[in-house]
């Protein structure tokens, strides 16, 4: 019965952008008048082109009157994509996150994006900026947590849950009795944590429900910042920014020589599908969890009513089709978590002894941010400073003194946009 509901969902949504095209009887695809040729515009490392290329392949094999040329960006990708637009030499499609969406709406046409085709409200949302509609959403980036459950049991602490959260203060408290040692022999707790994830953890954010007021600067902002400062002491649970430098990570993990790793993308399940599933397991971020990117795919405004017809078919099939949503991840590769109902289960088969899960959950359970404009901008301007003044990054001063000094400097920028 779902299955068939979701077909039925998807077979709204084509008909609802192929409608909205407004194309001739030839069909959305080519306009009564042969091939059709668009131009698709993304990143990613050699495993997630080749994805994204068999997703290509698949789109094809469906609909023969549309041909796609990627166009695979592999450095300072929306630098390039930006000049390309301003160059007049614009991708018909183009990929984008939820995060630089609102930096390039102003060159992609309105789409008809049917909400209900998501599970999560989170992804429904990801293509809109300001109440427009601006792309479609098809891969979801949740973020996780990845526990070495052999160092839990060896160190007589229980091992977390793989469905309900961590509170921050257990996971600190869990942290520090699971570190160990000193200098290179040290085994840390966790991993290094990212400040602007954790503060989502404590239940903080950068803005207001309205977007409308910066609130990095208030106790959670302010209590997640000491979190991370006091995390990298030398009696911390996490290694310096010097000692993590050019180390890997996962790598540590899988030695033992971190127990928890957070801020763990689904770009890795690749990497931990491979190791002893016996004593690895992925669990959900502690507290609030993380940020969660949604990449979309825009339309240029500047493309012709044919390939505008081609590339909102080629968008709807990458979107919702299980022809393209199954193969978002595998044992080799994975883009990402599937945005549709429909595909989850193919996305849980491919590792089932890890909890993806808990990848799902954090789809379903992502907490959404206002539209901001110059949110870019803002946000580098404060991480910049944050970094540069405080033990964050390189400086010395007490986040409690910084940050409501930084919101201020946050609230005249965003004011300034008004």
């Amino acid at each position: 019965m779902q299955a068939k509901a979701l077909a039925a969902v998807t077979a709204v949504s084509f008909l609802a952008l192929a409608a909205c095209a407004g194309t001739p009887d030839g069909g959305p695809a080519d306009g009564g008048s042969g091939t059709v040729t668009i131009t698709y515009a993304f990143w990613g490392n050699n495993d997630e082109a080749a994805t994204i290329k068999s997703m290509i392949a698949a789109f094809e094999k469906a609909n023969p009157a549309i041909k796609v040329e990627p166009n695979w960006i592999q450095s300072d990708y929306e630098q390039k994509l930006q000049t390309s637009i301003a160059g007049g030499d614009a991708p018909t499609v183009a990929q984008i996150s939820n995060t630089a969406l609102p930096s390039f709406a102003n060159a992609f046409a309105p789409v008809q994006v049917d909400h209900g085709v998501y599970y999560s409200p989170a992804v429904a949302k990801a293509g809109n900026v300001g109440g427009t509609d601006y792309a479609v959403p098809f891969v979801a980036k949740s973020k996780v947590m990845a526990i070495n459950k052999a160092a839990f049991e060896a160190a007589g602490v229980a091992v977390p849950s793989g469905t309900a959260p961590m509170s921050t203060a257990e996971f600190v408290a869990a942290a520090k009795k699971l570190t160990s040692g000193s200098g290179a022999k040290k085994v840390y707790g966790s991993a290094p944590l990212w400040y602007d994830g954790w503060l989502v953890a404590e239940g903080g954010s950068y803005y207001g429900a309205d977007g409308r007021t910066c609130t990095m600067g208030n106790a959670d902002g302010i209590r997640a910042a000491q979190t991370v400062v006091d995390s990298t002491k030398p009696d911390g649970f996490a290694p310096s920014s010097i000692d993590a430098q050019g180390q890997d990570m996962f790598q540590w993990f899988s030695d033992g020589k971190v127990a928890m790793l957070p801020d763990f993308g689904p770009w890795n399940i690749a990497k931990i599908a491979a190791l002893d599933t016996s004593k690895f397991l992925i669990v959900p971020m502690p507290g609030k969890g993380e940020p969660m990117e949604v990449d979309s795919l825009g339309i240029a405004k500047s493309a012709t009513e044919a390939e505008v017809a081609a590339a909102k078919t080629f968008a709807t099939f990458m979107s919702t089709s299980p022809a393209a949503q199954n193969l978002l991840a595998s044992t080799t590769s994975a883009l990402g978590v599937p945005v549709v109902q429909g595909s989850l289960e193919a996305f849980k088969a491919i590792a089932p002894k890890v909890n993806l899960q808990a990848f799902t959950d954090a789809v379903t359970n992502a907490v959404t941010t206002a539209y901001v404009k110059d949110k870019v901008k803002i946000e580098s301007t404060f991480s910049t400073d944050l970094n540069s003044r405080t033990a964050i990054g390189t400086g010395t001063e007490d986040p409690a003194t910084v940050l409501p000094e930084l919101q201020a400097q946050c609230q005249k920028m965003l004011d300034a946009t008004k």
